[in-house]
């Protein structure tokens, strides 16, 4: 951090928009994308605001890349689920651990987070446990609209050699095959890039467009200072927190219409978010 704060005094990474393979924003001077979630990671206790008694506030969209796969695929149950709200890692530790989702408990339902969405980009559990390997074979029998959209895709790539986003990105394959057990070479590049370029190279930077273009509009202070993957964060000048609240709410939930406008494109589920603020990037508090 000493080596890289300016002679302002602020901390100021280096930002590229052509470093990830799927477009997302990445930084290095130091790397703020790769930095650990909260928790016990207390480098982040040096992160602070700029402002006097100023705060620093974190926007997240609920589940983002899970929605956008949905959406993409226009998986009839997928999106039933997210509509209802049920609570998709409780489904799968119902799964792996042969019980009632009301019978599940707490610590089961968290060793299950890491496996609910592998299966979207891939991932067939081929050496897990029986157990485990219970999950994959399952998530494809309840989400018979993403296995059909995989297809799609790969059916595609082997045709095309490539895969478009809704907003007119282009992923190349160009040396894709057919597998003698039916897959494809490359068959995690070309399930993951889709939904996770749409997700944080398009619906993160379009809600920070939004934000940013807002901030402006009303003349505040706070200051819009990164994203790390589905997150938005912000240094908010102390009187503001109310108003840079409604306008995170505002830019990132709204940006069905922004999807019509640039891309013609119908996001169909709505875009939840979750909002943290603390003095500093690590001891953060919940915004209700």
């Amino acid at each position: 951090i000493k080596t890289w704060v300016k002679p302002d005094g602020i901390l100021h990474p280096e930002f590229s928009q052509v470093t990830t393979a799927t477009g997302r924003l990445s930084s290095q001077n130091p790397n703020f994308q790769n930095i650990p979630k909260r928790g016990n990671f207390e480098l982040r206790k040096a992160l602070v605001s700029r402002f006097e008694n100023g705060s620093l506030l974190e926007a997240d969209f609920s589940g983002l890349e899970w929605r956008v796969a949905a959406d993409l695929s226009r998986c009839k149950t997928a999106m039933d689920d997210i509509i209802n709200g049920k609570d998709i890692h409780r489904q799968t530790a119902s799964i792996v651990y042969q019980k009632p989702m009301d019978k599940v408990t707490s610590e089961e339902r968290t060793k299950s987070k890491a496996i609910s969405f592998s299966p979207l980009y891939g991932a067939k559990g081929n050496n897990a446990e029986p157990h485990i390997k219970r999950y994959y074979d399952d998530f494809y029998q309840i989400y018979t609209g993403i296995k059909r959209w995989h297809k799609e895709l790969t059916d595609t790539v082997l045709k095309t050699t490539l895969v478009t986003t809704p907003s007119g990105r282009e992923f190349s394959f160009p040396k894709v095959k057919r597998l003698r057990n039916g897959g494809v070479t490359g068959h995690t590049k070309i399930l993951n890039f889709p939904c996770q370029s749409f997700a944080t190279a398009d619906l993160v930077p379009l809600a920070c467009y939004r934000a940013y273009t807002k901030f402006k509009e009303e003349n505040l202070k706070s200051k819009l200072v990164l994203t790390v993957h589905d997150s938005i964060v912000v240094d908010v000048y102390p009187t503001e927190i109310d108003k840079v609240k409604e306008i995170l709410t505002w830019a990132m939930s709204g940006l069905d219409e922004e999807l019509v406008n640039r891309f013609k494109y119908q996001f169909a589920l709505p875009l939840d978010i979750e909002m943290s603020i603390g003095k500093n990037w690590m001891e953060q508090n919940e915004i209700k």
